[in-house]
C-alpha cells in the first residue's frame, strides 16, 4: 500500500482507516486478536507495549528487561531539555496536559534521538555482516567519512553511568538462559572498541546504546525508537510538570533575571542625528 493515498485505497474497496491492531465495536474491544478483558489483569505494561507495536508476546523475562530500557530512561533531572521545558511550562498558566504535552515535544533528533539513530546502525551491520557485505570496521569507516559522529557512546555528564551497568548485568542473565542471543550487544561493544582505538582514546557506552542494542536483540523496529522514549521519559516529565506546578511558582523563565547570562549582540541604538 505505500505511496498510494488514502484516497485512491478507499476507491479501491478498502476501508478509509485499515489497522491490524485494535477492533471496537459496541461492548467488544479487540486487540490483535485478543479480547482486552482477556489483557487486562495479565499482561504487564512492557508486555503490552509490545504487543501492539510489534504483534507478538513476550515472555516474562524479556518484558521484564524491556521495563527496565523504559524505567532507565524515565527521568534526568532539570538538565535534560525536556524535563526543563515542562517544568517550565508548568509555570505559565497553561493546563497539566499541555506542560507535559511541552516536554514531550522537546523530544526529537537531537534530544531523544540517539536510541533510532544506534539501532539502525546496529540493525544494518548485522545484516551487512550476515549478508557477507560488512564488518564493525566498514560501517564506522563510512559513518565518519560521511562526518557523522557513532551515536550510543560518551555522556556530557557521566564516564560511568549508572544505567549503563545495570542494564548491561539485566541483559547478561537473559542471554545465559538463551533468552536473547547477545549478537546486538555483542556488536554495540565492538563498535566501542573500534571507536576508542580510531580516536586513541576510551570510549564509554551511554543509556542510549545500551538501550538500542537491548530493544535490538527483542527485535523492536528502529523507527518506533522515539515514541518508545517518550513514553519512558513521560514519566519523569509528568512528574517534574507536577512538582512544579506544586511548588506555586509564577513564570519561571530558563535561567535567573541576571545580565551577565543573557548579552545582546545586535545593533547599538543610535542617538538622533547620528
Amino acid at each position: 500500500m505505500a505511496g498510494r493515498s488514502a484516497l485512491e485505497t478507499y476507491k479501491k474497496g478498502g476501508a478509509w482507516w485499515e489497522t491490524e491492531i485494535s477492533d471496537s465495536k459496541k461492548n467488544e474491544i479487540i486487540i490483535r486478536g485478543k479480547r482486552v478483558e482477556d489483557l487486562i489483569g495479565n499482561v504487564t505494561y512492557s508486555q503490552m507495549l509490545y504487543f501492539l507495536l510489534v504483534g507478538e508476546e513476550l515472555n516474562e523475562r524479556k518484558a521484564a528487561l524491556f521495563e527496565s530500557v523504559l524505567v532507565a530512561g524515565s527521568d534526568h533531572g532539570p538538565r535534560a531539555p525536556s524535563i526543563a521545558a515542562a517544568r517550565m511550562a508548568a509555570t505559565c498558566g497553561v493546563t497539566f496536559n499541555s506542560a507535559v504535552a511541552t516536554g514531550i515535544n522537546m523530544l526529537g533528533d537531537v534530544h531523544g534521538g540517539a536510541v533510532e539513530d544506534s539501532m539502525a546502525i546496529l540493525y544494518a551491520t548485522k545484516e551487512a555482516i550476515d549478508e557477507g557485505r560488512g564488518s564493525v570496521t566498514e560501517q564506522l569507516d563510512r559513518l565518519l567519512q560521511a562526518g557523522k559522529k557513532l551515536p550510543g557512546f560518551g555522556h556530557q555528564l557521566h564516564d560511568d553511568d549508572p544505567r549503563v551497568k545495570r542494564l548491561y548485568e539485566l541483559s547478561q542473565l537473559l542471554i545465559e538462559e538463551g533468552d536473547i542471543s547477545g549478537v546486538y550487544l555483542r556488536l554495540l561493544e565492538d563498535f566501542r572498541l573500534h571507536i576508542s582505538d580510531r580516536k586513541k582514546r576510551s570510549f564509554t557506552i551511554n543509556v542510549d546504546g545500551i538501550s538500542a542494542a537491548i530493544q535490538c536483540e527483542l527485535g523492536i523496529p528502529a523507527e518506533a525508537a522515539k515514541g518508545i522514549f517518550a513514553l519512558s521519559r513521560g514519566m519523569g516529565i509528568v512528574a517534574h510538570a507536577y512538582e512544579e506546578l506544586q511548588n506555586g511558582t509564577l513564570i519561571k523563565g530558563p535561567c535567573p533575571n541576571e545580565e551577565t547570562l543573557v548579552r545582546y549582540t545586535g545593533k547599538s541604538v543610535r542617538e538622533e542625528g547620528e
